[in-house]
């Protein structure tokens, strides 16, 4: 009799619990993750250049999707080749993520997907999953490579046995524009770059400011040459540089 009774009042305090709407414990539901989602997510931008440096991605939320910053976290996946690499994520809100994705990753031309998981950090589970959008890593087309333009140098000039010399070189369209591409400044007599240009060492400063390195053994002895620059593969010395945007040339003379 003691047993039986035992069972009535646990099947009456269950009743008396759902009855008056009562839980012992109470969690919030999973979203289901065992379906394939409907596009859930955005990313922005969706494309980036071969040879890009490490690019930002704004992620959106769609279709009641939430992203979460707690005991739920969300993970940012870049998909590619079947090997999934995680990227450096910030929460902003429960409809928007930045994510970086790092240079090493857009070498060379690819299409990759990006995706969101939200994990629950106690359990150490899945509980969600988003839609897997396309990013896609272009190859750098020459035709895409805007044509720089030199507007002045400064110094124009410099004497015969000076040390090495740097010069500013103020222009437009100057930058990166794809792996192994980018704009480098040359000292050529003629125009022939491949012949007979020397490659001087370039730094980016701006779109319309490159700074040069004319180095003291091309300054021993007078001469007027041309300074130009080229958006280009530098590395292709193969290619002759045949094809790569070139800007106006500009004199530099070695005075006596």
């Amino acid at each position: 009799m003691p047993r039986r009774f035992s069972w009535i009042a646990v099947g009456f305090l269950t009743v008396w619990q759902l009855g008056c709407g009562g839980t012992a414990f109470k969690q919030s539901p999973k979203p289901d993750s065992s379906r394939t989602p409907s596009v859930n997510i955005s990313v922005s931008p969706a494309s980036a250049t071969a040879g890009s440096p490490d690019v930002t991605l704004t992620i959106s939320a769609l279709n009641n999707f939430a992203f979460h910053n707690g005991i739920w976290h969300s993970n940012v996946l870049w998909s590619q080749g079947g090997v999934d690499t995680p990227l450096l994520a910030t929460f902003v809100s429960s409809s928007q993520l930045t994510a970086v994705v790092p240079a090493a990753l857009m070498v060379d031309a690819v299409t990759a997907k990006v995706r969101v998981e939200i994990w629950d950090n106690v359990e150490g589970t899945q509980v969600a999953t988003s839609s897997s959008v396309p990013f896609r890593v272009s190859s750098t087309s020459i035709t895409s490579i805007a044509t720089p333009s030199i507007s002045s140098i400064s110094p124009s000039t410099a004497s015969a046995g000076s040390p090495d010399v740097t010069i500013t070189i103020d222009g437009a369209n100057f930058g990166h524009y794809g792996h192994f591409v980018w704009s480098t400044a040359f000292w050529t007599t003629d125009g022939n770059l491949h012949d007979h240009g020397t490659i001087l060492q370039t730094t980016i400063v701006s779109s319309s400011q490159v700074t040069a390195v004319i180095p003291a053994s091309i300054l021993q002895s007078p001469t007027s040459v041309q300074i130009l620059v080229m958006n280009g593969d530098v590395m292709g010395m193969s290619d002759g540089y045949f094809g790569y945007p070139r800007s106006n040339s500009v004199t530099f003379t070695v005075t006596p």
